[in-house]
């Protein structure tokens, strides 16, 4: 073994590893690392993949000597609809959460409320305390979707491919497969888990979106303003709708299948010639599916978490919006302008008749 071996096996060894795991560094200290909140949905979200990863191989062990699975596809369904439920039950746990945390600020400022207009006011420093507290604990469904999509995907990517890059460093030489006798399995892997990671992003912003929407809309329920679809423009095309929120939980298990089905060409003689051109083309697919589907109505309300208490199949059209004041705001998107309702006022109205 030269010198000069060893020194390409260490570049392709830190190379690989450069690619793998590069996306995770990145969106991990620069996005979710700085703010306590988003580390703990980050990490909370690997623990929700790991509960997936086991859930998928306890189903397979189980299975596999009842009805003989075999081949790829016998580990790959169960692994993405586990996957896909335990984003779904993280995200409604998000949800859960995220409620008793407005319920206990809402407790509060009524508790402040009463005091204040009792005249027992001993403390009015913790007025501007509770303030500070709510704007530090505001988060959005676009961080926390980051945020629990890098938590997923880089577990899942510790999982695919960490595996791989510790026995290359153990063993001597490099290893090539004959799906791709040309370029070293470490670097096929480096670069299928680059593009998962990815994908495992929007797979979890898409998820967020479509749970949301499921949590706020009834069935047909949605905004006035995208019911038809045909008057939806680009970045509106699913719809602030309940609807919407269905076709976004699809997109993820259709994509999800398509992504893991292209990794069967690793099975065959060359295979990675297709693997590695269609997992690239699927995640730039699936980009712009969310740029074009949801990207302008992700963030319907100034903040995804103040609630709406105007009926769900008025929420977010006519062009106006309820604060958490329960006052009414301008909405800044593209909605059309509606003329106010003529007699008594309409969001009383229909609080009226809720109760």
């Amino acid at each position: 073994m030269t010198f000069g071996s060893n020194f390409d096996t260490a570049a392709t060894v830190w190379g690989s590893a450069a690619i793998g795991f590069a996306p995770f560094l990145c969106f991990f200290f620069q996005i979710v690392f700085p703010k306590s909140q988003l580390l703990i949905i980050s990490t909370t979200s690997a623990f929700f993949f790991l509960l997936a990863a086991s859930s998928a191989s306890l189903f397979w062990y189980i299975l596999d000597p009842v009805i003989g699975l075999g081949g790829p596809w016998s580990a790959l369904i169960p692994g993405i609809f586990f996957q896909f439920i335990f984003r779904a039950a993280f995200v409604a746990l998000y949800h859960k959460v995220e409620s008793v945390i407005e319920l206990s600020f809402e407790k509060t400022e009524e508790e402040q409320q009463q005091a204040i207009n009792g005249g027992d006011d001993p403390n009015p420093a913790e007025h501007t305390d509770l303030q500070a507290a709510k704007n530090k604990l505001s988060l959005n469904d676009a961080a926390c979707g980051l945020a629990a999509g890098t938590g997923f995907g880089g577990l899942h990517a510790l999982l695919l491919f960490g595996s791989l890059l510790a026995s290359e460093t153990s063993d001597v030489g490099i290893l090539y497969q004959p799906s791709c006798p040309k370029v070293p399995a470490l670097l096929v892997s480096a670069l299928n888990t680059f593009c998962f990671f990815f994908l495992d992003i929007f797979w979890m912003l898409f998820t967020f979106f479509g749970m949301r929407r499921r949590l706020l809309f009834p069935r047909g329920g949605g905004s006035l303003a995208d019911i038809n679809p045909l008057s939806r423009p680009f970045g509106h095309y699913f719809g602030n709708t309940r609807s919407g929120g269905n076709q976004a939980l699809i997109t993820v298990l259709l994509t999800h299948a398509m992504a893991a089905g292209f990794t069967t060409f690793n099975v065959f003689q060359y295979g990675c010639v297709f693997s590695l051109t269609t997992l690239p083309a699927l995640t730039l697919a699936t980009a712009y599916i969310f740029w074009s589907g949801v990207s302008k109505i992700y963030m319907p309300l100034p903040h995804s978490n103040v609630r709406l208490s105007l009926p769900a199949s008025f929420s977010y059209g006519g062009g106006t919006t309820p604060t958490a004041a329960g006052g009414i705001n301008p909405l800044s998107s593209t909605a059309p302008e509606r003329p106010p309702p003529e007699g008594p006022d309409l969001v009383e109205q229909f609080r009226n008749n809720d109760d």
